[in-house]
């Protein structure tokens, strides 16, 4: 009897946790376009069983597969996807492998923006409940090295291109957080890129979506939770009502008012499980590294670094959340703009913002866009990005890094990216340190 064969398309991380959890069950073989896959050189040192296969051996590979299972930073139109299809070898994901293989409850969170935070929030919200719950996905950990025997369920964070290979996840809720402009790279409008989302209510016994956004509206009937839709789940001013109990949003220590609702929606998540939310259980929690984080105040002014904000959604958040309306915010941003307009942003950068610092791929398609809202200023690196928006600001201000792009196109990642600008706010606090004392650090 020939034994069953899987492809593994894409070996980075994904890709190896895929081989990791298939290992010893059945033959696998691996392929990537790369020519330096990121994690190629532990395959090869940890599983020698498993075929490395080049372009020339795809076709052969093809024919003596069962399935393929495509990572998320694989297209679906990828050449290489297109033929296994038309070989009628069955396409799959690490998710579908995952949801066949998890015990307890799964919870699935997506969104253009927050869903990492909600993601980890929903997690701390369970763990305050005396649950074991592994968190990850398209967060941090991959779904597949989740799985464990003493787990109680699941909390995924999963990305448009997750979705997009997964027929019905069948999960315990799924969520939909926010739709705007992204990847139009690679989907070929917003109503695709939403649809890709929505998926995510497949089959889902629960749901829990915006009521303010439409796009997130589930398409199938299913028991739902409409934030700020439902009289018992909205905010209100400085409130966040949970289930019709008023709690006071400003003793979270997480900044900006989308956090306000990320946390609502933790709580919603939860309830749709049967888990009552302590909100207590969140107080302390500062955000995740590179979302809306303070990293310094110097003379009056907070320098904020929300790399993350990886699209224009991202970045309008960021505007609302710590504008005033007085223009007290100076705006660094660019990058690469991933096909999307940022026609959007007028409206909050003319209320919240006094200067415009640009660099990057994209900066001219920005200045075009909005340098006739309020100056800008086109710089060649961070370093200059900080140094122009420490000149620009004044005490009461606020110098937040929200690119609205992607970071490719200067960094590794948003991380990185990240790690320069609180690089640089670091340089003007030394700087600034033995001549005031009105210097603090996160």
């Amino acid at each position: 009897m020939t034994e069953p064969t899987t492809l593994i398309l894409g070996l980075g991380l994904t890709g190896y946790s895929c081989i990791r959890h298939l290992a010893g069950r059945e033959r696998l073989l691996a392929f990537d376009t790369r020519d330096a896959p990121p994690f190629l050189g532990a395959v090869l040192s940890d599983y020698p069983d498993v075929e490395i296969v080049d372009a020339a051996g795809w076709p052969a590979a093809l024919g003596e597969a069962r399935r393929v299972v495509v990572s998320p930073g694989v297209s679906m139109d990828h050449e290489a996807v297109a033929s296994a299809r038309a070989a009628h070898v069955r396409v799959t994901s690490d998710i579908e492998l995952f949801l066949s293989a998890a015990r307890g409850p799964v919870v699935g969170v997506t969104g253009t923006n927050g869903k990492s935070t909600v993601a980890t929030l929903v997690g701390k919200l369970f763990a305050a409940a005396g649950l074991n719950v592994g968190v990850g996905g398209n967060l941090g950990t991959p779904a597949l090295d989740l799985l464990g025997e003493d787990m109680d369920g699941y909390v995924l964070e999963l990305s448009s291109f997750q979705l997009e290979r997964l027929d019905r996840p069948r999960l315990a809720v799924g969520t939909v957080l926010n739709v705007s402009a992204d990847h139009l790279d690679r989907y070929a409008d917003l109503a695709s890129y939403a649809a890709a989302k929505r998926r995510i209510y497949r089959g889902a016994q629960r749901a829990v979506y915006n009521g303010d956004d439409h796009r997130t509206r589930p398409d199938e009937p299913v028991p739902a939770i409409a934030l700020n839709g439902d009289p018992r789940w909205r905010l209100e001013d400085d409130e966040m009502v949970i289930g019709g109990r008023r709690v006071n949003a400003r003793t979270l220590a997480l900044n900006g008012r989308h956090n306000q609702f990320n946390a609502l929606a933790a709580a919603a998540i939860v309830h749709q499980v049967g888990v009552e939310a302590d909100i207590g259980a969140l107080v302390g929690f500062r955000g995740l590294p590179h979302r809306s984080h303070v990293v310094a105040e110097v003379d009056g002014v907070s320098y904020v670094d929300d790399s993350k904000a990886t699209n224009v959604g991202a970045c309008l958040a960021a505007l609302d959340g710590f504008g005033t309306g007085e223009r007290n915010l100076v705006l660094i941003a660019g990058g690469d703009a991933k096909g999307a307009s940022f026609d959007a942003l007028t409206d909050a950068v003319r209320r919240h913002v006094s200067r415009l610092v640009l660099f990057g791929r994209d900066a001219d398609k920005i200045d075009a866009a909005l340098g006739g809202v309020v100056p800008a200023v086109r710089v060649d690196d961070m370093s200059e990005a900080v140094s122009v928006a420490h000149d620009a600001a004044h005490a009461g201000d606020t110098v937040l890094l929200s690119p609205a792009c992607a970071s490719f196109d200067m960094y590794t990642d948003f991380i990185e990216r990240g790690e320069d600008f609180a690089a640089q706010v670091q340089r003007i606090v030394r700087g600034r340190c033995p001549a005031s004392p009105r210097v603090s650090v996160s």
